[in-house]
């Protein structure tokens, strides 16, 4: 079982080290070596490895084992073991290696790295292939890190960014950024929401593409936000790439420095199109369905008893509205009344030019 001691570790220390310059240990003594080794690999959460071609052999430093999470005499160090232990999607392509070697490739691979008890590492792996006078490679040694919580980090944010794109596409949105003086450098999903190329929104062009009933506003009230460093908040229509304007709803807040000037501005704008054309409680005047008396009373968190008491109308009534298939007939004369309750208590109902009617707290 080869695993790098004392002698070994100042061997591996003078690789390609110039014995002119004294070498760097961090402790005194006959083991200066391998305690200067286990010092980094301990902090630096490494290991150190060597395969010896002529001899057809490996050695890993202890560290190299514990990343691994093997014990030094549990298994014999070898390319073949590491290989085994790497992660299927991870391992390299059948001859690669000998490819490498033969042309003295450097060796910069990170992989994962399955242990024993299935915990899953993140190695991240350097090495050189040593040739001898003549250019023929006898030696490759390398050093490990373990870059797990990086990459958990790396994955997290991932998640993150996925999550805030879905989201941004659930609302109907665009976010942009803007320089201090206010011209918008950089945008997501705008040319998703529009089929407007980024380029026409850059700089001032998004301009260009509001209404012009709405233009001059919306230029007043950027200039205004950009001058006091207040937050701009507008509804405008725009114009999509097909000739047709929808409505937006656009905020943006300035990024401050630490000296109070802004660095940039962020900005978001929703499609409300369907918000502004949907008739209002009022316009509308079309009959509740049982679907929205049942999700209005879940709001509320009324019973059966509570709305018939509050709208003044039988609990049977209520019951048999509720389980009315769409909407209640026109000439049903307890709707008014359940309508006047649920709008009292704070629920408007909507009826969207698409999908099924619903409702929202107001």
């Amino acid at each position: 079982m080869m695993v790098l001691d004392a002698k070994f570790a100042k061997q591996f220390t003078e690789l390609g080290h110039d014995t002119s310059t004294p070498m760097l240990t961090l402790f005194e003594g006959e083991n200066s070596a391998s305690e200067t080794i286990r010092f980094i690999e301990e902090k630096g959460s490494a290991g150190l490895w060597i395969w010896d071609l002529k001899a057809r052999k490996s050695e890993w430093s202890r560290g190299l084992f514990a990343l691994l999470g093997l014990q030094p005499g549990e298994a014999e160090p070898s390319n073949e073991l590491f290989e085994s232990l790497t992660h299927p999607e991870d391992r390299r392509p059948a001859g690669q290696i000998n490819h490498i070697i033969a042309h003295a490739l450097p060796i910069n691979r990170t992989v994962r790295i399955i242990r024993p008890d299935g915990r899953i590492r993140w190695l991240q792996s350097h090495a050189e292939v040593l040739v001898d006078g003549n250019g023929v490679p006898f030696k490759v040694v390398g050093v490990m890190f373990d870059v797990t919580h990086h990459h958990e980090r790396l994955q997290l944010l991932q998640v993150a960014g996925d999550r805030f794109n879905a989201l941004v596409k659930a609302l109907r949105a665009a976010i942009w950024t803007a320089r201090p003086d206010g011209r918008v450098v950089d945008s997501f999903n705008w040319t998703e929401l529009t089929g407007e190329s980024p380029e026409a929104f850059l700089g001032t062009g998004w301009l260009d593409l509001v209404h012009p009933e709405d233009r001059q506003h919306s230029i007043e009230a950027w200039q205004t936000a950009l001058a006091n460093k207040t937050t701009y908040e507008i509804e405008h229509r725009a114009r999509n790439a097909d000739g047709e304007y929808r409505w937006y709803k656009s905020r943006a807040l300035p990024v401050l420095n630490t000296d109070g000037s802004v660095r940039e501005w962020i900005g978001v704008s929703v499609d409300i199109t369907a918000a502004k054309t949907w008739p209002t409680p009022q316009e509308a005047n079309q009959p509740l369905t049982g679907a929205q008396i049942r999700a209005a009373r879940g709001v509320l968190n009324w019973s059966v008893r509570d709305l018939a008491e509050t709208a003044a109308v039988s609990g049977s009534t209520v019951r048999r509205l509720e389980e009315t298939d769409g909407p209640a007939s026109p000439s049903e004369a307890a709707i008014p009344a359940l309508r006047r309750a649920f709008e009292k208590a704070g629920i408007e109902f909507i009826f969207p030019p698409e999908g099924k009617p619903g409702l929202r707290p107001r």
